[in-house]
């Protein structure tokens, strides 16, 4: 980065990194670089680095601590649980019990990046296979956070990519 910005010091350079559902979409030439143009400004992009990542996709329910006793929890997840095991599809469960807005998707997370959720979260996740039903929680200070999780798809290594943006504008 700090050598695009002594190649350019007149020029606005931001540092940018994309998703992997976007990386997958962008092509640079052999040099890293691939160019934007618009009516205003053209926009150049520098291939800076690429990352590997470990990704997860669930479905959960969440169960908010602060509205219901921890012994409510408990029974209402046992309940989703064997519901669940008498073959009660979980996007129904997650519509009915969760008081999450992923709820109206069936709880799908979709694809979510290694570091995103808090950590007792993403362990449980780490800890489990395709098709488990688990549980987990997240309890600090006034955050009472129960989850039954559905874990709807193996891990999968995907890429970001950071890229630097120099832009010149056009006067």
């Amino acid at each position: 980065m700090d050598s695009l910005k002594k190649a350019h010091p007149n020029w606005e350079i931001t540092q940018i990194t994309y998703s992997p559902d976007d990386s997958k979409t962008l092509h640079y030439d052999t040099n890293g670089l691939r160019e934007i143009k618009n009516a205003s400004q053209t926009i150049t992009e520098k291939l800076l680095q690429k990352d590997s990542i470990l990704e997860f996709r669930v479905s959960y329910i969440y169960l908010n601590g602060s509205k219901m006793p921890k012994n409510k929890i408990d029974s209402l997840r046992d309940e989703i649980k064997n519901k669940y095991t008498a073959n009660v599809p979980f996007s129904e469960l997650a519509k009915e019990y969760s008081d999450d807005p992923s709820a109206k998707n069936g709880g799908d997370l979709g694809w979510f990046p290694s570091g995103r959720m808090v950590a007792s979260f993403e362990s449980a996740i780490k800890a489990h296979k395709k098709d488990d039903l688990f549980f987990a929680e997240y309890v600090e200070g006034s955050r009472e956070w129960y989850f039954v999780i559905l874990k709807t798809h193996e891990d999968r290594k995907s890429e970001i990519i950071t890229v630097g943006q120099i832009r010149n504008k056009k006067n």
